[in-house]
């Protein structure tokens, strides 16, 4: 079994963040291993309990449900993705969001629990999902940061006539 939890400091207000997590199609495209995001027309979080993810672990593609387990805004965020025709196929796995305040910021827990069905499997592939999760934090931050700054700058240009 895989438990990776990885944390990041994000300079936003949490209400922010969690609008940009529940935007699936921007914030889960950031992991390498998802090639593709199937959303229902007009979804929203409080509508949808399950969505297809397709996954490419480096040796094939998967067709994965995401299903939302757990969704306490804006603090909590749990996804369980698996195979619907193998549950023991790809890489079963719940992956937690959890976003707490800070000092004039806020902090992103991400952890990723599941297995790649056996020790040696999980142990050569926990380094590559410990990297891929890193990678996909630092997007996210960098993503909802630069959305505050451009937001930032356009207030102030729009606010001084010319």
């Amino acid at each position: 079994m895989i438990n990776i939890t990885q944390k990041i400091y994000i300079k936003a207000d949490i209400n922010k963040i969690w609008a940009y997590l529940t935007d699936f199609s921007h914030s889960l495209m950031f992991n390498r291993f998802h090639s593709n995001i199937v959303l229902p027309p007009n979804y929203s979080l409080g509508k949808m309990d399950t969505f297809k993810i397709n996954h490419n672990f480096g040796f094939g593609n998967y067709d994965m449900i995401a299903e939302i387990k757990d969704s306490v805004p804006p603090n909590r965020l749990t996804i369980s993705e698996y195979c619907t025709d193998d549950s023991k196929r790809g890489f079963p796995h719940i992956i937690i969001f959890q976003i707490e305040e800070a000092q004039e910021r806020s902090k992103l827990s991400y952890t990723v629990s599941g297995t790649y069905g056996g020790r040696v499997q999980d142990m050569s592939f926990k380094p590559i999902l410990n990297g891929v999760i890193k990678e996909e934090l630092l997007k996210i931050k960098n993503a909802i940061e630069s959305s505050e700054t451009n937001h930032n700058t356009m207030t102030s240009e729009t606010a001084q006539p010319i």
